[in-house]
């Protein structure tokens, strides 16, 4: 070997810096000192590391120990040609990634050239040579092989990922699925593609777009263009529906993102398929509970208003200067009734998963329909005076025994009565008349809520009961709105209470548009059949008023057992009776009421005051509220029932809360009598009488 460099440029050295040891190593053969000299000069300028040999054999050994970069080969040696010493460079498996750069003095002819292109060289270059073209040359080489490191890198990398993606897949539920965009082509499909689509995978790998042709119809053309917009960017995120070969229609989430090579080409997309038909019929079930329960508080809003309209009435009829004795009689009246329909409104909300399961019960009892009949003119009143209607009310002189639910039947009238007094215009004319028809299958009474207001067109006439009729009542041209403009009045309709009564400013239009057409006449129907009837409706047309019709059956006095109806509260023997109670107004309210019959009533506004003079007192009977500041209902009763003079005092608990779960605890804590708010005074006569017995 000759090596004609110092040392310190043959080969590198241990101490070589790190800026020098990342530069290319070109490795120098030439057996003419003066070319290899320069040659050795141009590459050290142009910031390489250099390596010199003059031999064959001596290139040969520096090649198996330091792996130049590229190898500056002239084909011209004194022991082994330079053809052959490339051909064995390449032949190693351990030398083979080095370049080989031949040089050739003079003219080569093209045989020569191809001869060294087909032995492995990498290029070849004829002396003598530029400077720039020997730099420009290696550096050419040297970016070539970068860029083959790269792609083998990335490819190998991709070829681990789909391996590793190949195992992840065939161990999921989902589909997953790698494609190529280039080819066309599924190149994996996981498995469980056939217990989704319920078709073999091989349909889809011999026609990679045929999975589009499951697709549901509707849906079809645009999975379509979706999946040619996802072979050219290689992104998808979209839901669809499919058929699968029984029928059966499944949801799919399809997503699919590109697997990018290091140019930024896109090399594969891979995706994944959900069957998340359970998962959408879960999260639409949901939706659906919410909107049950927004429907059910906005009823329970409406329901609520109507018995608070007539005694807020009432109240002001009282706060008014100095009413008649008549005036307080009726004043008294149409409050207790209201305040007995407010109650079992109260009742109902209670019981909230019956109302969720769409369960009403009703409270069977002997009723006069007259009574119910008065009872919903007086909750719709405020409006009809409001909008300035005339009600004419023709009840017959006998009485209309029905059996049924006194709350329910008044809010059926109720409602057929504020709908009507709704869509007429103001200063119109509302008609109850009501009778007894016979017939074959019995007798049954007639109820016709008439009006001269917007009137129905015969196809409403049809659809007005079902509340998922395709189309609805316009209040201001009596015709009908296709389902596409009147989907949001529609879906209202079933969510307003069939007794609302709004405030509002008495114009037609802006009660239609707040709350749509119709109040509840779904729940008018259901609520009739309940009773063993049946509701119609009837019109000449639009503009011409509606009259609608509820036939119940008739309910022969005779025939019904005298349990219905309770007497009035009865003053019983004096007690005396201690109300504990930190609402002041229910307090003093109590006190009157027992005052009044005749019995003895000592207060309390907490608990503490209550024990300290309850010995003294000496009560036979005590009213506890329960939801007391600082010391409870339950401590006060615990505290009372250790004083032996209470030793026989009934103790009763007063509370708003009345499910079976607040009754057991109360009656754990030792109270004698669980009583709802607001109390219910014959219930508590009834305690007083049993003191007396």
């Amino acid at each position: 070997m000759n090596m004609s460099l110092p040392a310190s440029q043959h080969a590198p050295t241990p101490s070589a810096s790190p800026a020098a040891a990342r530069r290319p190593l070109i490795l120098n053969v030439e057996d003419r000192e003066g070319p290899r000299y320069v040659k050795s000069r141009i590459l050290h300028r142009a910031d390489f590391t250099v390596l010199e040999a003059s031999s064959g054999q001596a290139a040969l050994s520096l090649v198996r120990q330091h792996k130049p970069d590229v190898v500056l080969l002239g084909t011209r040696l004194p022991d082994i040609d330079g053809l052959e010493v490339c051909r064995l460079v390449k032949a190693d498996p351990q030398t083979a990634r080095s370049l080989v750069l031949l040089t050739s003095p003079g003219v080569t002819d093209s045989h020569r050239r191809a001869q060294a292109l087909n032995g492995g060289a990498d290029s070849f270059l004829v002396e003598p040579i530029e400077p720039e073209e020997l730099v420009s040359s290696i550096n050419a080489l040297l970016r070539m092989r970068g860029a083959e490191d790269a792609y083998s890198r990335t490819s190998q990398q991709l070829h681990e990922n789909e391996d590793l993606f190949r195992q992840l897949a065939e161990s999921l539920a989902d589909v997953v699925w790698i494609f190529d965009p280039a080819a066309r082509r599924f190149l994996f499909v996981s498995p469980s593609f056939e217990a989704l689509w319920g078709r073999p995978v091989e349909a889809i790998q011999r026609e990679p777009k045929r999975w589009v042709d499951w697709v549901v119809a509707e849906e079809r053309e645009r999975m379509g263009s979706e999946w040619d917009a996802m072979l050219r960017d290689g992104r998808l995120d979209t839901e669809f529906q499919l058929e699968r070969p029984t029928g059966e229609i499944r949801e799919v989430h399809m997503r699919a993102f590109p697997v990018r090579g290091a140019d930024g080409r896109c090399l594969r997309v891979a995706g994944i398929c959900q069957d998340v038909t359970r998962h959408n019929r879960a999260e639409r079930a949901l939706h659906n509970e919410e909107r049950r329960k927004d429907e059910f508080l906005a009823m329970l809003a409406h329901e609520l208003r109507n018995p608070l309209a007539p005694m807020r009435s009432a109240v002001d009829l009282l706060q008014r200067g100095a009413p008649s004795r008549e005036d307080m009689f009726r004043a008294r009246d149409i409050i207790g009734r209201q305040l007995r329909h407010l109650t079992r409104l109260v009742d109902d909300l209670l019981d909230v998963s019956r109302f969720n399961q769409g369960k009403i019960t009703l409270r069977r009892d002997l009723v006069e329909l007259r009574s119910a009949l008065n009872t919903a003119v007086e909750t719709v009143r405020p409006l009809l005076e409001t909008r300035r209607h005339t009600l004419r009310l023709s009840l017959p002189e006998q009485p209309l025994p029905v059996c049924g639910d006194m709350v329910r039947l008044t809010q059926i009238f109720a409602n057929l009565l504020h709908n009507a007094a709704k869509y007429t215009p103001e200063g119109g004319t509302l008609t109850v008349t009501a009778s007894v028809t016979s017939s074959a299958k019995g007798d049954k009474v007639v109820v016709r809520v008439a009006d001269n207001g917007a009137g129905l067109s015969a196809m409403l006439q049809r659809q007005l009961f079902d509340p998922l009729a395709p189309a609805v009542h316009d209040p201001g041209t009596g015709q009908l709105h296709d389902a596409q403009e009147s989907q949001a009045l529609a879906e209202h309709d079933d969510q307003v209470s069939a007794t609302a009564l709004p405030e509002d400013d008495g114009h037609p239009d802006n009660l239609a548009a707040r709350e749509g057409p119709g109040i509840g006449l779904t729940l008018v129907q259901k609520l009739v059949v309940l009773h063993g009837g049946r509701v119609s409706a009837e019109s000449p047309g639009p503009g011409h008023g509606s009259t609608f019709i509820v036939e119940l059956p008739v309910e022969p006095w005779q025939n019904w057992q005298p349990s219905a109806g309770k007497p009035r509260a009865q003053a019983s023997s004096a007690h005396t009776i201690m109300l504990i109670d930190d609402n002041v107004d229910a307090l003093e309210a109590m006190t009157m009421t027992l005052q009044t019959l005749g019995h003895t009533v000592v207060t309390a506004s907490d608990g503490q005051s209550a024990v300290e003079q309850a010995a003294s007192v000496r009560p036979d009977v005590v009213l506890l509220d329960l939801g007391m500041p600082a010391m409870d209902g339950f401590e006060t009763a615990r505290r009372l029932r250790e004083i032996p003079e209470l030793r026989n005092a009934r103790l009763v608990a007063l509370t708003g809360f009345g499910q079976p779960d607040d009754r057991r605890r109360t009656r754990a804590a030792g109270f004698d009598l669980h009583l709802v708010k607001p109390a219910d005074l014959d219930a508590i006569t009834r305690l007083l009488d049993e003191l007396d017995a």
